[in-house]
């Protein structure tokens, strides 16, 4: 017997179901939430919903949500096919839902649908967002589409050697890379480095973007770097995007050293694929565009060789003719010389000749004159000889002591010493006199000088 006076849980919820499916049935509605958490169990597939507020991070929504998975897998396999990424934590969805009561689990929502387009909407949104944010920064420009940014203007190296890779430890993409680029046809050697990151998911722009910034430290603490690849594998539209996150876009849109992406999307560009220097579809294609620069370094290399050689060639060939043709001219020339001098060398002969007599002639004059003159001197300098003793003989006899003693004159001797002067001699001494006919002895008794008088 039921109390009136109040109602069990239960029959106050089934009247709460009751009143759902009189008002709503079976009704669905295409509602946009946010999935904040999901669960896989069993059969099913949990989801909370939430819904934020358009200020600020605050819930204005939350419910739960599920699926049978059975019933999921054509509307959610079509999702994945499409965006490549299936409904989970952080995305915002449309979906098609319809709602179910239940006494103990509460009031929460029935899946039905997914619209994968509504999610490409979302990520073209972002990208059309971040390519106009970018074009607003300062040293960037967009024109008719194409970005015009410090990176595309970086000059890749004529050779490149030292490469730095952005990649995931795990990524197929990164060891297609790195096998592409260590077997390369022509032998080339690479420094590869590589630089792990995240790259899928909320974390993952940030991540890459700070091994991008670690890569320029370690450049440039001396660590050389040609070129940064950013690589991954093939994946879905939606995959990609981290790379049309503004903070990863800028940072490589104004990055000093050449960045090549290989990020294997074969039919979109990501906005990373924009800024950066050059964009591949592949990391293969990434590793062969590397070894082609090299290869076109080595062609225009043996290109140059090449043309030197030829050049060279033909320098020595026309040098050879220019030798022949001075040869020709030299030998038709020296020929011409030599006759000149030949017929040069006769004249001085004959000139020589002819000089030579008359020198001969000239000499034989000046010879006889001199033979005239050599018998003719002898005499007279005999004759002069002659007379020069004469005079001489004659001024030594008058020279002669004894003849001067003859004159008259006297001299005084004092120990057989010539006395010349009266004040050389003292009163008593001793004196010889030679006189022309004999000696005589005195003594001095008085002298009388000049001085004296």
């Amino acid at each position: 017997m039921n109390n009136p006076g109040y109602l069990r849980l239960s029959e106050l919820l089934q009247l709460v179901n009751d009143a759902l499916q009189v008002s709503i049935g079976e009704k669905t509605w295409w509602i946009i939430a946010e999935i904040k958490e999901r669960t896989d169990r069993g059969e099913y597939i949990y989801f909370e919903l939430t819904e934020k507020a358009e200020a600020g991070d605050d819930l204005v929504a939350r419910i739960r949500a599920s699926v049978w998975r059975r019933e999921a897998i054509a509307s959610f396999r079509n999702f994945e096919d499409i965006t490549g990424k299936r409904p989970d934590r952080g995305m915002q969805v449309l979906v098609r839902a319809g709602v179910a009561f239940h006494p103990v689990h509460g009031l929460s929502l029935q899946l039905f649908d997914i619209d994968s387009q509504h999610m490409l909407g979302q990520l073209e949104l972002q990208r059309r967002q971040t390519i106009a944010q970018l074009a607003a920064q300062k040293g960037i420009t967009l024109h008719d589409g194409v970005f015009q940014t410090p990176n595309k203007e970086a000059e890749l190296p004529p050779v490149i050697q030292n490469i730095a890779v952005i990649t995931s430890a795990s990524a197929a993409g990164y060891q297609d890379f790195a096998d592409t680029i260590a077997n390369n046809p022509f032998g080339y050697k690479f420094t590869v480095r590589p630089y792990f990151s995240i790259l899928q998911g909320e974390k993952a722009a940030e991540s890459m973007r700070e091994q991008l910034l670690k890569i320029y430290s370690d450049h440039e603490a001396g660590q050389q770097t040609d070129v940064v690849v950013m690589v991954r594998g093939g994946g879905a539209q939606s995959d990609l995007l981290p790379f049309d996150q503004f903070r990863l876009a800028h940072a490589l849109a104004r990055f000093p050293i050449p960045v090549i992406t290989g990020i294997g999307h074969l039919k979109n560009e990501s906005v990373a694929d924009l800024v950066v220097n050059t964009a591949v579809k592949t990391p293969t294609q990434a590793a062969e565009f590397i070894i082609d620069v090299n290869r076109s370094f080595e062609e225009t290399i043996e290109g140059l060789r090449e043309l030197i050689t030829l050049r060279g060639q033909h320098m020595i060939k026309n040098a050879a003719r220019k030798l022949d043709h001075l040869s020709v001219r030299i030998s038709g020339g020296t020929t011409n010389l030599l006759h000149l001098r030949l017929n040069s060398l006769t004249r001085m002969h004959e000139n020589l000749k002819h000089t030579a007599l008359q020198l001969l002639n000239k000499s034989g004059v000046k010879l006889n004159e001199l033979q005239y003159r050599l018998s003719t001197s002898p005499k007279r300098i005999t004759e002069r000889a002659g007379f020069t003793l004469d005079k001489l003989e004659a001024q030594f006899r008058l020279l002669d002591p004894k003849n001067v003693l003859k004159r008259g004159y006297a001299i005084v001797n004092r120990n057989e010493q010539v006395i010349r002067s009266a004040e050389d001699l003292n009163i008593d001494e001793n004196i010889t006199i030679t006189l022309a006919d004999g000696t005589v002895r005195a003594v001095i008794t008085e002298t009388n000088t000049k001085q004296d008088e």
